[in-house]
């Protein structure tokens, strides 16, 4: 994974920190347990939560977007992901935060990310067009009192969520902004579309329609 950015040599850095905490509306993530009801009624649990952020940029308050060409994997439930370090921004005041979950088609290519086990575990199929998962989202519901298990996974590349958020964030020489963020993660269930995990399959991959509503949820996952 690499970091680039144009700037002028006369630019002084600091760095901004995406902090990423994860909610089931208003209840913090709690992995591995019956704590929660999806949009379309059903108790669950999540037992894993993995994704890509890509395509970042931060636009300055007279319009400059600094671009970073950089991938990020983040898990969940492994708590150094969730800390991410934006090195080498201009110094400067920023209004907006846009990047990606998942990959655009020039990264979203097989065996294209290093061989990490953590990569090799989001990789698509082959046999499915190849890539990457952009998004696994994976756990256990009750369907009339009987367990039964889910495995939201979202990949392809007219599948990429783009997200934006307005929020201004001062960066200054030398030290680390940081930019919270929060994941709310029935909102990959709603709004505008509820995903019922009977109706519109407990197992996303194979089906097109499927991923197009968590596609179509997934730009405001994030506040």
């Amino acid at each position: 994974m690499f970091f680039y950015s144009c700037k002028k040599d006369t630019e002084i850095d600091g760095n901004v920190q995406l902090s990423i905490q994860y909610k089931v509306d208003n209840s913090l993530l709690l992995a591995d347990t019956f704590a929660y009801q999806s949009p379309a009624g059903y108790q669950y649990k999540i037992t894993k939560l993995e994704y890509f952020i890509s395509n970042i940029q931060l636009k300055d308050i007279s319009g400059k977007l600094q671009q970073l060409d950089t991938v990020f994997y983040v898990n969940a439930l492994q708590s150094s992901t969730n800390s991410i370090v934006l090195p080498n921004i201009p110094t400067g005041k920023y209004t907006d935060l846009y990047f990606s979950i998942g990959l655009d088609s020039l990264h979203n290519i097989s065996n294209s990310l290093s061989g990490s086990v953590e990569m090799e575990n989001m990789a698509w199929p082959d046999m499915m067009g190849g890539g990457y998962h952009f998004l696994k989202l994976e756990g256990k519901y009750l369907n009339n009192g009987k367990e039964e298990g889910f495995a939201i996974h979202l990949g392809k590349n007219k599948n990429l969520v783009n997200v934006h958020l307005a929020r201004t964030i001062e960066v200054m020489v030398n030290t680390n902004t940081t930019f919270p963020l929060t994941m709310n993660i029935n909102e990959w269930l709603k709004n505008p579309e509820t995903y019922d995990f009977v109706l519109d399959g407990s197992y996303s991959m194979s089906s097109d329609a499927a991923m197009h509503k968590l596609q179509k949820n997934g730009s405001d996952v994030f506040y």
